[in-house]
């Protein structure tokens, strides 16, 4: 079972717009949890963050570049500290941005990553930035990444796609907790595709199972079936934006664990199109004292 967690929390830092507003949005969290902050800035010696030197600089020295990332961060966390009133650490890496940030969630512990989709790299994908790409398919621990339309700080309605297949149960009590933890309301939203109407008595009791453990946490639920519909991750974003949705929270894809670095694509449109943030957790192999037999949970949902 996947506990909400926020005891720890990792965010990289490249100085781009979408990696300071991850700054707020973990600041936040930790604020209201009670967590610490780690700020890790990853120095690539074959690409230097744009707005990391004004006037740009090459520098020579490696070393000369983390006094510069020292400098900078510790400006951002004295800010923190007295905006939010919480622990902050800094970490100065250097080496391959994704691996290192992988590898400093494992060092620490991290309980919660929290990124931005896009940063400075210049081999970013279309999509998805290519670091978050590769930490949000192999980091263990949950990810919370936001592009920079999500602004607004602050979860109170958390939005849980949900359908018949393998790993929706593992998500559920996460977004509860989480749910209870900021006053939240979880809505549930069931989707079926055109030819999947069979499927909407297992659906709807999947909805009611869910309910009663919301109920039991004293957080308060909403769920919504749709059916015949055609892009499950449109229909989600879509859905997100009509109740107003603070925060999404999904499964990453089964095959992106095979592959080991591609989201499907569910996930990866539902972290394309979001204006919220969007939590991504990898499944677990095995789910232990649950209750929900009849849950299963998505590819991606």
């Amino acid at each position: 079972m996947i506990h909400f967690n926020s005891s720890k929390i990792l965010i990289p830092v490249d100085f781009s717009e979408t990696s300071l507003l991850a700054i707020k949005h973990g600041a936040f969290t930790a604020q209201l949890t009670k967590g610490e902050v780690f700020l890790l800035h990853v120095i690539n010696t074959h690409y230097m963050a744009q707005d990391l030197f004004i006037p740009v600089v090459n520098f020579p020295e490696t070393n000369e570049l983390e006094t510069k990332a020292q400098e900078k961060l510790g400006q951002l966390a004295e800010i923190i500290k007295k905006e939010y009133g919480i622990n902050v650490g800094i970490i100065i890496k250097n080496g391959n941005t994704s691996s290192e940030i992988i590898n400093v969630a494992k060092e620490i512990h991290a309980a919660l990553i929290v990124m931005g989709t896009h940063g400075y790299s210049p081999m970013e994908e279309l999509v998805i930035g290519s670091n978050a790409l590769k930490v949000l398919t192999k980091s263990n621990c949950p990810t919370m990444a936001m592009s920079v339309e999500a602004q607004k700080k602050g979860y109170y309605k958390i939005l849980i796609p949900i359908d018949t297949s393998a790993h929706t149960r593992q998500k559920v009590v996460y977004a509860i907790e989480m749910a209870k933890k900021f006053s939240a309301v979880v809505h549930a939203v069931a989707l079926l595709n055109d030819g999947e109407e069979s499927e909407k008595g297992a659906i709807e009791l999947i909805l009611h199972q869910i309910e009663g453990i919301a109920k039991e946490k004293g957080v308060a639920f909403h769920s919504d079936l749709l059916i015949k519909v055609k892009n499950r991750a449109v229909a989600t974003v879509k859905y997100s934006e009509k109740i107003g949705a603070d925060l999404i929270v999904i499964m990453t894809d089964q095959d992106a664990e095979l592959s080991g670095f591609f989201l499907g694509p569910y996930s990866q449109q539902i972290i394309h199109m979001s204006k919220v943030p969007v939590i991504a957790i990898k499944p677990t192999e095995h789910t232990q004292n649950m209750d929900l037999s009849i849950l299963a949970g998505t590819s991606g949902m």
